[in-house]
């Protein structure tokens, strides 16, 4: 990243910066969060052990998915570091970083230095951006390739320097590589809407068009080999339920294109609107703003003054696109943000004082609401002192009280509330939260404590266990066969098993364990007078065959 890029800022803006960037580092350390995020860790683990890169397990078994990025790269940082939390959200977290310096990039092409700082603020200050650095997926490595490859495209159409070419087609290839053939489409459709748009037909029809998908494809190679020759080779396996499954028609249709058409299976059932929802938390506190940028960048559209529709279409279109997928989850919009922000930023550019003023109130019921929270979890929620959170908490009621003073202008201005409030996910909530994610707390501590014995894990399979516990083999035993068992060994499970397991062993050691599904909050766990009643127990128990 070219260090020039700092310069750019003021000093609040790069103590803004330093601050946030703070917070991204401290999430690399949290525990890595059920579900999706702990299957890809433990995959990551299971090819590092295996070295099997090509051809991608899931517990022993063939995994068809996720395309393969994420995996490489995190079992490449795991092979340098170990296997720890850090190792697995690495990769990742530098794609994030790379993202910040794209919008900046791209946006200066078109607007403002001041609008492209403000983009950099608003995208890096969102909450979906420090989600994206703690329950790592693959949809942070899909947005950074696809703003960075878009940035690029952009550099090279107008610059005609061939590295800008190259480096697009790379980063469009890690987009698809991230999270399927919607990468090639979230760069090129927004790239591909600006030629029309500028009526530049000789570069819409350029024969380095061409140059660019041969890079593409080439880097596509490796991956589709190793579907190829683990699934296409073998139409005698079973996977995912369906026979016959072809991993290359899997990855470059059904997957994604057949959510639209309704070939593939997975449909949870949610309306069309269901992002409209879910990005009024994703992109807090800047969804108001987006609102009214998106009505003016419309009516720039229509009145022709609208200097480059990339970022209007990015955002519109993919999310459209999205909606209409039959299987929605809320990350899934992740991709569309950076647009987002850019939207926001031209829109902050054209307010005046008398407008920032009613803004700053709007904002300042905004600052009032994390205080409330911060006030609710200490005596609600996890009653426990906590100095960090006092010290938040007279953090935000001076930001509340001296704003005005502080002299900021732009999205800098806004930014303090929603610091405040990730200062806290990050150093208090979610350290606090994870401790009741049974699996990972169970697999840390026979690491650590009893490393060198056998553990069977009863009736399930748990990727958390497995990766906290540094063995992506562990072993299943389902219940009604645990008799089979003759030597002396550990059982992971549920509270409920422990009477029957007690029938058939002696009992020598046990270790109990608090569970939550932690990513489906209900205010009864959140209360500290319920909790109790909305928890489950897993134990590790070590257990001797009676003779």
């Amino acid at each position: 990243m070219d260090m020039k890029f700092f310069s750019n800022f003021s000093k609040y803006e790069k103590i803004i910066l330093l601050i946030i960037s703070s917070i991204y580092f401290n999430n690399l350390f949290i525990d890595i969060m059920n579900v999706d995020a702990a299957q890809y860790a433990s995959i990551s683990q299971e090819m590092l052990r295996n070295h099997s890169y090509l051809q991608v397990m899931d517990l022993q078994y063939d995994y068809l998915d996720k395309p393969p990025l994420l995996f490489w790269i995190s079992s490449l940082s795991m092979g340098v570091f170990g296997v720890c939390n850090f190792a697995y959200k690495l990769g990742a977290f530098l794609m994030l970083l790379l993202s910040l310096y794209s919008i900046f990039r791209f946006t200066s092409i078109y607007y403002s230095q001041q609008i492209a700082k403000n983009s950099v603020l608003i995208f890096g200050t969102c909450q979906a951006f420090f989600l994206m650095t703690n329950d790592v997926r693959t949809d942070g490595i899909l947005t950074s390739s696809v703003i960075t490859g878009i940035w690029l495209l952009t550099e090279y159409l107008l610059n005609n320097k061939i590295k800008y070419l190259v480096f697009a087609a790379i980063f469009t290839a890690f987009a698809m590589m991230a999270k399927g053939p919607i990468g090639i489409i979230a760069v090129l459709m927004p790239v591909g809407l600006q030629l029309l748009y500028k009526k530049d037909w000789k570069k819409v029809f350029s024969f380095s068009w061409f140059f660019y998908l041969l890079i593409v494809g080439l880097l596509l190679i490796p991956m589709s080999y190793g579907l190829y020759t683990q699934f296409d080779l073998h139409p005698e396996k079973i996977t995912n339920g369906v026979p016959h499954q072809s991993g290359l028609y899997f990855y470059y249709w059904l997957q994604s294109f057949g959510r639209i058409t309704g070939e593939n299976v997975w449909d949870n059932g949610l309306p069309w609107h269901f992002f409209i929802g879910t990005i009024s938390w994703d992109f807090f506190p800047w969804i108001l703003f987006l609102y009214f940028g998106l009505f003016f960048q419309i009516k720039k559209l229509i009145n022709k003054t609208l200097p480059e529709i990339s970022t209007l279409s990015g955002f519109l279109l993919l999310f459209v696109l999205l909606s209409m997928s039959r299987y929605k989850l809320p990350h899934y919009v992740f991709v569309t943000l950076p647009f987002a922000s850019i939207i926001c930023a031209t829109y902050l550019d054209t307010l005046n004082s008398k407008q920032w003023k009613n803004w700053n109130k709007v904002y300042f019921v905004f600052g009032f609401i994390v205080l409330a929270l911060l006030v609710i979890y200490q005596t609600l929620f996890f009653t426990d002192l906590n100095f960090i959170l006092i010290v938040l908490v007279l953090l935000q009621l001076l930001l509340l009280i001296g704003m005005k003073k502080l002299g900021l202008h732009g999205a800098s201005k806004m930014v303090g509330y929603v610091i405040v409030l990730n200062l806290f996910l990050s150093f208090v909530f979610y350290p606090k939260l994870l401790t009741f994610q049974a699996d990972s707390m169970a697999g840390r501590w026979f690491y650590e404590n009893k490393s060198n014995e056998m553990v069977y894990l009863v009736d399930e399979k748990s990727h958390a266990f497995n990766f906290y516990s540094k063995n992506p083999e562990n072993k299943s035993v389902a219940l009604i066969d645990i008799g089979s068992i003759k030597n002396t060994c550990w059982l992971y499970t549920k509270e409920a098993n422990l009477k029957q397991i007690a029938s058939k062993f002696e009992l020598i050691e046990k270790k109990k364990f608090e569970n939550y599904p932690i990513t489906r909050l209900k205010l009864p766990f959140l209360l500290q007078q319920k909790r109790e009643q909305t928890l489950e127990y897993y134990y590790l128990v070590k257990i001797k065959p009676r003779t």
